[in-house]
């Protein structure tokens, strides 16, 4: 469960999916400014890990069994 504070709202920039997983892209400013590859963040109620940052956008992977629990197989 993500117990920490909203910052902002973000955009979808990408979705690639796979057999098993996914990794989407999010596009974001206020967020990017202190987050670091390993942190933490909310997507859609779905607390993700960072696992790439760029000036822009941050991207994390998504597990099946995620997508099949959360609202995350919806985005695009």
């Amino acid at each position: 469960m993500f117990t920490g504070i909203i910052e902002e709202i973000g955009t979808v920039g990408s979705i690639l999916k796979g057999k098993h997983s996914a990794r989407i892209e999010i596009y974001a400013k206020t967020v990017l400014g202190d987050l670091k590859i390993g942190d933490s963040v909310a997507v859609n109620g779905v607390c993700l890990t960072a696992v790439s940052l760029s000036s822009h956008s941050f991207t994390a992977d998504v597990m099946h069994e995620t997508l099949n629990r959360s609202s995350l197989s919806f985005l695009h």
